[in-house]
């Protein structure tokens, strides 16, 4: 089965805008990838890491997606977030390991093998299905697939801005166009 051909358009977008991100960290140093905008911000690494992070939160851990084994990979030992569960806690939320653009790159392309799986599968009928989880703090909620694409779409548009942001302001090329 093949993604509904009305939402073709949408998926491509998502493609292209995954492709200039990725073409936007690879060269980057490790000490680049810990440029942050100020002191209390997040640094690229860190962004990079949560957008790649929320694919597997929103596909697989809310709407019960197959995560193709790909969790896994972003389980830390430790987290320097005060409070956080450490069975929520992900990449960004552990400043002592610092990721680089090979590894991030690398998260990326195998949480868009997820996103792809579900694109490719699901009918504009899926789209709408409710499903009520558990969410991370506690709360239940009821969401749909179109309502999670909705969500990583606009979360991957505003940390990609603010990525491309920080390369600018450190003098650094961007292929992301916002």
């Amino acid at each position: 089965m093949s993604a509904p051909p009305v939402m073709t358009a949408f998926y491509d977008g998502w493609a292209e805008q995954q492709q200039n991100l990725l073409a936007s960290l690879q060269p980057l140093t490790l000490e680049q990838v810990q440029l942050r905008p100020a002191p209390t911000e997040w640094a690229i690494w860190q962004l990079a890491s949560n957008m790649a992070g929320g694919r597997l939160y929103w596909l697989c851990r809310m709407l019960g997606e197959d995560d193709r084994g790909v969790a896994a990979m972003f389980k830390v030992d430790h987290t320097t977030v005060p409070g956080l569960p450490l069975e929520w806690a992900g990449w960004e939320d552990n400043e002592d390991q610092p990721r680089g653009a090979e590894e991030l790159i690398d998260a990326f392309k195998q949480t868009w093998d997820v996103i792809d799986g579900c694109l490719q599968r699901w009918t504009l009928d899926d789209l709408q299905r409710a499903v009520t989880r558990t969410d991370a703090f506690g709360k239940d909620r009821t969401i749909t697939p179109a309502w999670v694409l909705w969500r990583l779409m606009a979360h991957e548009v505003h940390h990609g801005s603010e990525v491309s942001l920080i390369l600018r302001v450190h003098g650094l090329p961007t292929a992301l166009n916002f």
